[in-house]
Parts: structure tokens; C-alpha cells; sequence
């Protein structure tokens, strides 16, 4: 079987997205070994600022477990050989494309001086859910299909300027989730819950597995067997689009 490597350098949202990526990975003919560094509501000029303040602030997670260890990002680009690294914008700040720079283009910079190699992959990340009574929430009225539409076009932008050909859909997968089967994917009004984190686990299994079908699906304990296959079909549908 394949096996890759992947380092999320994010926040609470990469964590939501990793918590199952890797046990669906281990039977979808590409075993995906993630890390994730961990900094709750870290935006990407906070990262920067850490970087320049040589701190170690990161929650070290591997294959969506918490180490329990702190660490910096220079540590984790040090640890090995990346295949991939993924980059995203704090959720608040996601629909707004002016909030991504210069930011974005200093991480990249510093990530380069250790990765040369690596494969670097934006994670698109999703709205807020209806309702959730939040101040971050103005910036988009409110409004999900706002904050969706806003996500969209500064990824899509982000990725054309940078020259980043693989993007990871969470985004896309959750709004389309809901608009399916209904509000029931956050447990928090941004945060996924257990059958988002799952549906954001297939993605990103998917994504790199190029959509192929996943021999023996991993069921979480709790989880209704036919529920997460109808789930995996979903999401093999709307990347399809």
C-alpha cells in the first residue's frame, strides 16, 4: 500500500478535519499519516507571529490524536519528510481574502526553507451554521450562504495567485451535507461534530486517494454501519462535481 505523509499547519478546524482521516486512509489503498499543529482560532498571521517570535505553541496531534507534547513549527518541518502541507485561514477570517496576505506568503516562505519538496495543499474550511449567534458571524450578515459564497472565492483566488493545484474541500463537502440532509453537522454552531468530522475525514481521503473506492470502510464505535456508507457514496458524488 502507498503511504504519505501529511502536516496540517492550522487550528481547531485541521483538528475537526483529522480525526478520522487516517483510520478511513489504512483500507483506501493510501495510508495517510497526518500531523496536525494545533493552535485553537490560529490565524495565518498568527502563525507568522509565532515563527518570528520562535515560540512553541502548537498541541502536536498525529493521526487525530493529541500527543499531549507542545511544539514549534520548525520542529514539525524538521521531524521528516512532508509529502504535503496544508494551509488554511482561520475560520472567521476565511471568506476574506485581504486577511490572507502578506501572511500566507511568509508561511510559504518559511515552510520552504525546511520543505523544498513538499506538495503544499490548501484546506477550503466551512461556514458557520445557521443561527450561531456570534460576532465573527457579522462579517458575513449572518448569513451561511454568504459565508460559504465568501470562502469560495477567496480560495479559489488564493490558489490561482499562488499556483496551488490541490485543495482540499471540506467546505464544499459540509454545505453540500447540509443542504442534503440538514443542519446537524456542527456541535457548536462552527465546530464539526462527530458526523461532520467523519464527512470531512472521507474528503480528505478521498482527495488524495483520487476518488477511488475504499475497500473496507472504517466504521467509528457508535457510528450505523449503512449511515457511513451512504456517507462515503455523498462524498464521492460532490467531488465529483
Amino acid at each position: 500500500m502507498k503511504k504519505i505523509s501529511v502536516l496540517m499547519i492550522g487550528n481547531s478546524f485541521s483538528v475537526d478535519a483529522a480525526r478520522y482521516t487516517h483510520q478511513i486512509s489504512v483500507n483506501s489503498g493510501i495510508e495517510i499519516e497526518l500531523g496536525v499543529l494545533y493552535v485553537g482560532g490560529c490565524s495565518l498571521e498568527m502563525h507568522v507571529n509565532f515563527i518570528k517570535e520562535g515560540s512553541t505553541p502548537y498541541e502536536w496531534f498525529i493521526n487525530g490524536e493529541s500527543t499531549g507534547k507542545y511544539i514549534s513549527l520548525k520542529d514539525a518541518l524538521l521531524m521528516k519528510k512532508w509529502d504535503y502541507i496544508t494551509l488554511q485561514q482561520v475560520s472567521v477570517y476565511s471568506g476574506l481574502l485581504d486577511t490572507f496576505y502578506p501572511y500566507i506568503n511568509q508561511l510559504i516562505d518559511y515552510v520552504r526553507k525546511y520543505q523544498k519538496e513538499s506538495i503544499l495543499v490548501l484546506h477550503k474550511t466551512w461556514p458557520y451554521e445557521t443561527g450561531f449567534d456570534n460576532t465573527n458571524f457579522a462579517h458575513y450578515n449572518y448569513d451561511r450562504k454568504i459565508m460559504y459564497q465568501s470562502i469560495n472565492k477567496a480560495y479559489e483566488s488564493v490558489a490561482k495567485d499562488l499556483g496551488i493545484n490541490l485543495v482540499i474541500r471540506s467546505g464544499d463537502i459540509i454545505e453540500a451535507a447540509i443542504e442534503k440532509y440538514g443542519e446537524h453537522f456542527h456541535k457548536d454552531g462552527f465546530h464539526l461534530n462527530d458526523e461532520g468530522r467523519y464527512l470531512a475525514a472521507l474528503g480528505f481521503v478521498h482527495t488524495f486517494n483520487q476518488n477511488k473506492t475504499i475497500k473496507e470502510l472504517y466504521i467509528p464505535e457508535g457510528f450505523n454501519k449503512d449511515k457511513c456508507i451512504a456517507f462515503d457514496e455523498f462524498v464521492s458524488q460532490v467531488l465529483n462535481k
